[in-house]
C-alpha cells in the first residue's frame, strides 16, 4: 500500500500543477490557450518543482545520514547565503551576467569555504563542519545587508522577492540547467546507497573500510550541488530538506535503497503541490512562504519528538 501512494502522489501532483491555476483548464478539452499556457508556463514551472522536490529532499536527506542530525540540511552549511550574496552581486554589478550563474558559483564557494575552515590536522568532523557553516553563513549574511543598503529601492524589492523563493520564473531554459543535473546526482546518489548506510554509523564506519572524512566530503559536495541547482534559480526555498526525509523515514526507515526513492516520491509530491497552492492564492505569494508556514510547526514537533537527537 505504502508504494502504491509513492507512486501515486507524485503523479496526482504533477497532474494537478500541469492543470491547475488561475487560468481554466480542462483535460478532456484542452482549447489552443491552454495549450499554450501549459506548454510555456505550467510545464516547465511543474518541472522545475520536480527538480527542486528532489534536490532539496535528497541534500537534506544525505547531510541527516553523513552528521547523524534529524535537525539539518544542506542550509546550514552555507548554500542559502551564498546564493543570496551572489545574487544580490548580480542585481548590484553584473545584471548582465544575470542572477543564476552568479548565485550558482556563490553557492558553491559558500560551502567550500566552510569545508575548507572545517578540516584541521587533515579530517573534517561534524561538528567543526556544521560551526564553519554557521561563521560562513553569518559572514556571507552580513555582505548581503551591507549590499543591500546600496541597492535602489526597486532592485532591493525584486531581490527580496526572489529570495523568498518561487518557481514562477522558470523556463524551458532554466529547466534543462537544472532538472537533468539534480537527476544524474540523484542516480549516483542511489549507486552510493550502501555507502550512505555505512555512513550513517558514524564514524563506526571505518570498522567497515571506508575513509569516512572522504566520503563525508563527496556526500557534502553532492548535496551542496544538488541544492545550488535548484535555488540558483528559485531562489531560497527553505524547510523542505529537513521535513521530506522525515516523512520518508518514518514510512520506509532508514535503510536507503528505499529511503531514497520515498524521499524522492515525496519531495516531489510537496513541492509541486506546494507550488499549486500559491497559484491559487490572491498575488504572486512565493512558493519559499507556504513550505515554510508549513515546516516550522513540523520542526517543531520533531524538536520536541526528537530533542534533537538521531533518531
Amino acid at each position: 500500500m505504502r508504494k502504491l501512494a509513492l507512486i501515486v502522489l507524485p503523479s496526482l501532483a504533477v497532474f494537478l500543477g500541469i492543470f491547475v491555476g488561475s487560468y481554466p483548464t480542462n483535460p478532456l478539452h484542452l482549447t489552443q490557450g491552454a495549450v499554450t499556457i501549459i506548454r510555456e508556463i505550467r510545464l516547465p514551472r511543474t518541472l522545475m518543482g520536480i527538480s527542486a522536490g528532489i534536490a532539496l529532499s535528497l541534500g537534506g536527506m544525505t547531510l541527516q545520514a553523513v552528521f547523524r542530525n534529524p535537525l539539518v540540511d544542506t542550509y546550514i552549511l552555507g548554500v542559502s547565503s551564498g546564493v543570496a550574496l551572489g545574487a544580490a552581486i548580480a542585481v548590484a554589478f553584473l545584471p548582465s551576467a544575470g542572477v543564476a550563474p552568479l548565485a550558482l558559483i556563490f553557492g558553491l564557494l559558500a560551502v567550500f569555504l566552510a569545508y575548507w575552515m572545517a578540516r584541521i590536522n587533515g579530517r573534517v568532523s561534524t561538528v567543526s563542519l556544521i560551526l564553519a557553516g554557521i561563521i560562513v553563513t553569518a559572514l556571507f549574511s552580513a555582505l548581503l545587508s551591507l549590499l543591500e543598503l546600496l541597492l535602489p529601492s526597486e532592485s532591493l524589492s525584486a531581490l527580496v522577492v526572489w529570495l523568498m523563493g518561487s518557481l514562477s520564473s522558470a523556463t524551458w531554459k532554466t529547466v534543462a540547467y537544472s532538472l537533468p543535473g539534480v537527476v544524474l546526482l540523484a542516480f549516483f546518489l542511489f549507486l552510493l546507497r550502501w555507502n550512505l548506510n555505512a555512513m550513517s554509523l558514524g564514524d563506526e564506519a571505518e570498522l567497515l573500510g571506508l575513509n569516512v572524512h572522504l566520503w563525508r566530503g563527496l556526500f557534502v559536495f553532492i548535496s551542496a550541488l544538488m541544492t545550488t541547482l535548484v535555488v540558483s534559480f528559485t531562489g531560497i526555498i527553505g524547510w523542505v530538506g529537513l521535513i521530506v526525509p522525515h516523512i520518508a523515514r518514518m514510512l520506509v526507515g532508514p535503510e536507503h535503497s528505499r529511503l531514497i526513492p520515498a524521499t524522492i516520491s515525496i519531495g516531489i509530491t510537496v513541492m509541486v503541490l506546494a507550488d499549486v497552492v500559491v497559484r491559487l492564492l490572491p498575488g504572486n505569494v512565493p512558493v519559499g512562504i507556504i513550505t515554510t508556514l508549513v515546516g516550522v510547526p513540523f520542526f517543531g514537533y520533531l524538536l520536541r519528538k526528537t530533542g534533537g537527537g538521531w533518531s
